[in-house]
């Protein structure tokens, strides 16, 4: 009788372990799908601030994001830009190719809410610096903040 009771007391145990690791399990994936939607609205709140930011801070960025991108590739790159950028990504090439910069614009339209790519005329490196390819450089630590926020 003792044997029969020691052995349901072991199921009953291995049975409590099985159901807490199974809601450990389910907690866990439940605050992960929380981290993940919570990093997804931030992605989409600045895509859409970046289509209503002011001409003067756009203009400031493009100009940051191709110097960024020559520092990657090179002062000789062909810039990739969305099609409503061309004139402006022009304007801003003519300005920066000084000295050793010789920076042309590529007739191919880029498919971006904004920012550039940079690459070689060969084609062999490139250097994407669109807003989103941006965004998504910044989404692991974007994670690591928003888990710990969550966390407290």
């Amino acid at each position: 009788m003792t044997k029969i009771l020691q052995t349901g007391v072991k199921r009953a145990e291995a049975l409590k372990r099985q159901i807490v690791g199974a809601a450990e399990l389910e907690v866990r994936n439940a605050r992960l799908r929380t981290v993940e939607e919570a990093v997804n609205q931030a992605f989409s709140t600045a895509i859409s601030r970046i289509s209503t930011a002011s001409t003067v801070r756009y203009e400031r960025s493009i100009v940051r994001l191709i110097k960024e991108g020559t520092n990657a590739i090179g002062p000789r790159a062909v810039v990739f830009c969305k099609m409503e950028d061309r004139e402006l990504v022009s304007s801003i090439v003519r300005e920066l190719n000084e000295g050793p910069t010789r920076l042309t614009v590529d007739s191919k339209n880029l498919d971006t809410v904004g920012g550039v790519a940079l690459g070689t005329s060969n084609g062999s490196l490139r250097f994407d610096n669109t807003f989103e390819a941006r965004l998504q450089r910044m989404k692991p630590e974007l994670r690591k903040d928003v888990a710990a926020l969550l966390s407290g």
